[in-house]
């Protein structure tokens, strides 16, 4: 019984993290002031990032990358006069989250990605 238990929790929390990382949205910052935006992380390929990216694979070379970028849905509702702050924070990112990768060379760059990569999984 505690078999089956624990065998249905773990299918739970994996079918979770996949749908989890369906509906991640990223956003890549490259070096010359460029966006890759509204993209899912695949994989790793040599020193390149595969992005999806509609129903397209792009391939941005991880030495131009300057940030990459998980961006956060957000939902605000505004009732009975509240603050407007925690708009204004979603607004600009606020709860996105931000991997620098500007003052890393080269190798850590490629590190960072494959970190990120495994903190973040791509579905299937």
């Amino acid at each position: 019984m505690i078999r089956l238990v624990g065998s249905t929790l773990v299918v739970l929390l994996a079918l979770t993290r996949t749908a989890a990382a369906q509906d991640d949205r990223w956003q890549v910052a490259l070096d010359d002031d460029r966006y890759v935006w509204d993209i899912r992380l695949v994989r790793l390929d040599g020193d390149s990032l595969v992005v999806r990216q509609s129903d397209s694979l792009v391939r941005v070379p991880v030495a131009h990358v300057n940030e990459i970028r998980l961006i956060r849905k957000s939902e605000m509702q505004m009732a009975g006069g509240g603050t407007t702050a925690g708009a204004m924070s979603a607004l600009v990112g606020g709860d996105d989250e931000v991997y620098d990768l500007a003052p890393l060379d080269f190798a850590d760059r490629l590190r960072a990605v494959q970190k990120i990569l495994l903190l973040h999984p791509s579905g299937p």
